[in-house]
């Protein structure tokens, strides 16, 4: 590159308030390109740079290799599509700290990351959950102090009152703090620098509130122990009002887009020939059964003409936990789906497939913690190769679809909230609506102490809920609800293989519907006519499960008790459609009256928690053996492979 050349590139850069980097300057030299054609591409990097990316004004080699694959990218659909949708992991969320001297988030850029925290990494983690929520109460227009003089005698105004200024400060006060059981028996208020004792037998609860959640508490200090006449959940604050107060912070969501390529994806998202794109979510896919995979047979075949941009596939993945050395078996599962997925090309190369795992599937030796591992490569690399649009990721997790962000977390935290409270709530509120309530004030997706629902210090950060999120999945094998709370669209698919429902919510559309498989192929297609694809084989449907010689198409060879099949037709035909309603119910557990709190013993609800660990309610009245050869087949094929891979169930 000749001197001259280079002074007239410097200087377009300059002109534009932009330094080029040595490295830069070899990169553009390497594009062999003559001396008009560079100038016009230096003329049009600078036009299209997304300065939001560099670091001061500088432009390196990385920034010139982005923005010409960006350039490049502009008129390419498939490359628009490929952004459109990115998951991000737990173990990849961002960091972000409150600095109360600054009043604002600063991020972490290095960030302990850890599975084996030390004792600072726990105080940390209350510390952020603690300062997160204190910041949101303390701007809201009930506790925020008048700036001008003249409008604090004007109103009145309220504030958070520290429990270390209790002491010789008579009078109720509000105060925030998290409750928790310091001494057996004796509940305890505590915020960043102290704990006092609490009494809240004459309080009345104005929500779902378990311990380790923070509360905002009404009373009085009196003789040490602060006696509470309300005990409430904090001020929730919408998405939008939090955003406006976070800007230029960064990306406390991960996966953020550039300004231009964050408007080209919200172009995509309303264009008219994509706003009829899809997520589907089900929950509880058992791969292990072979009803569940002809149900998913009669799903794939009814979305052949138009496949959902992404399937969303949560465990449990078997009816029944893998232990004792069987969990190989997981591999042959995965690869029968695998085939199955394969029959229908369109939906294979046009849809993405994200698998989370659930609480009993096996990620790993320490289940019960959270964050959950993806399901272990060594179960899934088949399917990656046949399915490459596949993604196994944690749970919880993120995904970004355009401009929407998504949170999604696979957990039955109804009912384990519900056996926790403290005290039944005074609002004759949904158990749901109560459920949401409590994790959106507190910004958490579980508010239980960790030593029944554990997680890993360092990664606390992972189930932050701040902002909120547009969509929250809460997948539990409770009955299917959706709300709409603060302006962010929560719901619960429920459980695929109870009743075969699930999910759809359409982005564009920001609407969420609840569908359930039909039992035959009449009740899918709407038009008999658009039935003439002789491509793919023709599924079977639910009744053809008492004819063993035709399950051949999902490739697993059972057997069915007769008279159980035929109880499970009469109870299927009975609940019939498509279309389903939030109040159906789809177990027996959940159809108690939901505000029977505490209706157990302190021994039962401790046999409860360590059951709900392993055991997966068994819903279907079929009982479905696996044939033997097939088992001993899969068996001998995997145990070599899987030898040395063992599992702990806690």
């Amino acid at each position: 590159m000749d001197i001259q050349l280079k002074k007239n590139i410097t200087k377009t850069f300059q002109l534009n308030g932009l330094i080029l980097k040595k490295d830069a300057f070899t990169y553009l030299a390497d594009l062999n390109e003559s001396k008009e054609d560079l100038l016009e591409i230096v003329s049009i990097i600078t036009k299209n740079i997304d300065k939001s990316t560099l670091t001061g004004n500088y432009v390196d080699k990385l920034a010139l290799e982005k923005c010409i694959k960006d350039i490049k990218s502009q008129n390419d659909i498939t490359s628009i599509e490929s952004d459109a949708l990115k998951v991000i992991d737990a173990f990849s969320a961002p960091l972000f700290s409150f600095d109360l001297a600054k009043r604002q988030f600063l991020k972490v850029e290095q960030p302990n990351r850890s599975l084996h925290g030390d004792a600072k990494s726990k105080a940390d983690l209350f510390r952020r959950r603690y300062l997160s929520v204190l910041q949101r109460v303390e701007r809201h227009q009930f506790f925020s102090k008048p700036v001008l003089p003249n409008e604090q005698q004007s109103r009145d105004y309220n504030s958070i009152t520290p429990l270390n200024s209790l002491l010789g400060n008579p009078g109720k006060k509000y105060v925030l703090g998290t409750i928790s059981q310091i001494e057996e028996g004796s509940y305890h208020i505590e915020d960043l620098n102290k704990n006092v004792p609490l009494d809240i037998e004459n309080a009345t609860f104005s929500g779902l509130v378990t311990e380790n959640t923070i509360v905002q508490a009404y009373g009085e200090l009196v003789n040490g122990v602060f006696v509470a006449d309300e005990i409430m959940l904090p001020i929730v604050e919408e998405r939008e009002e939090s955003l406006r107060h976070l800007q230029g912070i960064g990306d406390m969501f991960g996966a953020r887009p550039s300004d231009k390529l964050a408007a080209r994806l919200l172009e995509y998202e309303r264009d008219p020939d994509t706003e009829d794109n899809a997520l589907v979510f089900l929950s509880d896919v058992w791969l292990d059964s072979p009803m569940v995979m002809n149900k998913l047979n009669l799903l794939f075949y009814g979305h052949k003409e138009l496949p959902p941009f992404a399937f969303i596939f949560m465990g449990n993945f078997t009816e029944k936990p893998l232990i004792a050395g069987t969990q190989y078996k997981l591999k042959t599962y995965f690869d029968q789906l695998a085939s199955l997925i394969q029959k229908y090309p369109t939906v294979q190369s046009k849809s993405k497939f994200i698998f989370i795992p659930g609480p009993t599937d096996p990620t790993g030796s320490l289940l019960n913690i959270l964050p959950k591992f993806p399901i272990p490569d060594t179960f899934v690399r088949n399917f990656k190769n046949k399915i490459s649009n596949a993604i196994f990721t944690t749970n919880p997790c993120r995904i970004r679809y355009c401009s929407q962000e998504i949170v999604i977390f696979r957990d039955d935290i109804v009912n384990r909230m519900r056996r926790h409270c403290i005290k039944e709530p005074s609002n004759q509120l949904d158990i749901t609506q109560h459920l949401l309530e409590n994790i959106c004030s507190n910004s958490h997706l579980c508010n239980l102490p960790l030593e029944i629902r554990p997680i890993y210090w360092n990664f606390d950060h992972a189930l932050s809920l701040y902002p909120l999120p547009n969509v929250l999945v809460l997948s539990d094998k409770y009955n299917q609800y959706q709300h709409d709370y603060q302006n962010t669209n929560c719901f619960n698919p429920s459980s695929f293989s109870t009743d075969f429902s699930f999910s759809n919510y359409y982005p564009a559309k920001k609407e969420c519907l609840f569908c359930r498989v039909p039992d035959n192929i009449e009740e899918l297609e709407v038009e008999s006519e658009t039935m003439d694809d002789q491509d793919v084989d023709e599924p079977q449907v639910a009744e053809d499960y008492n004819n063993p010689q035709n399950t051949s198409d999902i490739s697993m060879d059972s057997q069915i008790d007769d008279e159980n099949n035929q109880s499970q037709d009469q109870d299927e035909h009975s609940s019939g459609g498509e279309e389903l309603e939030s109040g159906d119910d789809h177990n027996n557990d959940d159809q108690s009256d939901n505000s029977n709190y505490n209706n157990h013993s302190d021994e039962e609800l401790e046999d409860l928690d360590e059951q709900e660990e392993v055991v997966v309610d068994h819903q279907q009245s079929q009982k479905i053996y696996l044939d033997s050869e097939v088992s001993k087949e899969a068996d001998a094929n995997n145990e070599q492979e899987v030898d040395n891979f063992s599992f702990e169930f806690d």
